[in-house]
């Protein structure tokens, strides 16, 4: 499998969150929560929880204290930190950074910060499941 190139449509940040994201929050957390095989060897390894929650977490913070454009914009260099950290490791992470930078730079308000927060619990939940073997 190669990189991944899809990206979270604009309207479903701008607007609302529909079935189009629970579509690609699935087809997305899936592909971070396994791993890519050639002939049963892994070629392209999981993006771990630790990783991806490390990341949700600080999310969450912003969000109990309250959208603010610039602590939120800042989370573009603690994730490219975390990509710098574990690319080596884990090519993965550079699919979630790009999905997620692209993502950030799409909200531009309070009702677009809340649509981005949901649209990213859904990629950790089928991320979860998917890492489980759930689904």
């Amino acid at each position: 499998m190669g990189n991944w190139t899809k990206l979270i449509p604009q309207n479903e940040i701008k607007e609302k969150v529909t079935n189009v994201t629970v579509d690609f929050a699935m087809e997305f957390g899936n592909h971070l929560g396994t791993d890519d095989k050639d002939g049963g060897k892994t070629i392209r390894a999981k993006l771990t929880t630790s990783q991806l929650r490390k990341f949700f977490g600080e999310v969450k913070r912003q969000q109990m204290s309250g959208y603010n454009e610039t602590d939120f914009v800042l989370l573009k260099p603690k994730l490219a930190y975390a990509v710098g950290r574990a690319s080596g490791q884990n090519p993965k992470i550079k699919d979630f950074y790009n999905v997620i930078i692209d993502a950030i730079d799409k909200v531009k308000t309070k009702n677009e910060f809340e649509n981005f927060i949901k649209i990213f619990e859904a990629i950790v939940a089928y991320h979860k499941a998917s890492e489980e073997n759930k689904l």
